[in-house]
């Protein structure tokens, strides 16, 4: 299954060429989670590995799991993971032999690093016209407010980091607003299996409730967790997550008192503010091309 990572990146991205392939791995979920610990674990090391000591410097080459895990000098067992997900992500493509007990091997598409990196690009954004289509018809039966800010404040100017997931997912065949909105969080990133179903779950609740129900009031922390019946540090971390997929945006009152600190959806429309977040994916993947262009230029 197809999914990828996509997020905000620094402006001193990759100091140095080694550490730019660390950190694009990392940021389009290869890695694995987030965190210090990732560049020693012995699973990130040896993802690092397969593009530098592989992939990078022999993008013409066809390699058998053998052939690989030589090279890198890892147990079998370890590289198969990281080839799952270049496979699934559209990375890699296998060559199958022309005999039976020949070993199948594993390669770049078209054999060429920005080609095979397009195709990823080209999955995205087959996957972004899947979302849009059900942002759309969640739109159809949604209210929009007629201000992008709620009355009376003020959104607060402060840098968030961006951070989604793009899966691909597939509209149920007679598909409702439930199963939509639950399609759409599964695949970004806010729903996971242990939300099911996906209409009772905390988050799912918090955005369709609070934000998307409610698109012309702001809400506090406290708030959201008496409506959802939670703790306030549970309200927190699902509002910070809405945040960092960009559906709301905090705000406060524009007069000074209170609140100092409260959410709204943001743009007042699903339908706006996912334009908006479109914008913000579609930068990040110009990015991302930039930065496979600059890495296969220095193997050149």
């Amino acid at each position: 299954m197809f999914k990828l990572k996509i997020r905000s990146l620094n402006s001193d991205y990759g100091s140095t060429t080694e550490q730019l392939v660390t950190d694009f791995l990392r940021a389009i979920g290869f890695l694995g989670n987030d965190g210090g610990r990732n560049k020693v674990t012995k699973r990130s090391q040896t993802g690092i590995l397969l593009f530098t000591k592989c992939l990078i410097p022999h993008p013409k080459k066809s390699w058998t799991t053998s052939e690989i895990a030589k090279e890198l000098g890892v147990p079998l067992q370890a590289i198969y993971r990281h080839l799952q997900w270049l496979r699934e992500v559209g990375f890699l493509t296998e060559d199958f032999p022309g005999k039976a007990e020949d070993p199948k091997k594993v390669r770049l598409w078209h054999y060429d690093l920005n080609k095979a990196w397009a195709g990823v690009e080209n999955r995205a954004r087959i996957s972004l016209e899947t979302y849009r289509e059900i942002v759309d018809n969640l739109n159809k039966k949604l209210k929009e407010s007629k201000n992008e800010v709620p009355n009376d404040m003020i959104n607060v100017g402060k840098e968030e980091n961006f951070e989604i997931k793009l899966r691909e997912v597939k509209r149920e065949e007679e598909a409702t607003y439930e199963s939509d909105l639950g399609t759409l969080g599964r695949g970004i990133g806010l729903l996971s299996n242990h939300h099911y179903p996906y209409n009772e779950s905390m988050p799912y609740k918090i955005i369709d409730e609070c934000f998307l129900q409610r698109p012309d009031r702001a809400w506090t922390a406290e708030e959201v967790a008496a409506w959802i019946e939670t703790t306030r540090p549970t309200a927190y971390r699902h509002l910070n997550k809405l945040i960092s997929l960009g559906l709301i945006e905090r705000c406060r009152a524009a007069d000074g008192g209170p609140p100092t600190s409260a959410f709204h959806l943001r743009k007042g429309s699903m339908k706006k503010g996912w334009q908006k977040i479109e914008t913000e994916i579609e930068m990040i993947l110009d990015q991302y091309k930039k930065i496979i262009k600059q890495i296969s230029e220095t193997n050149e």
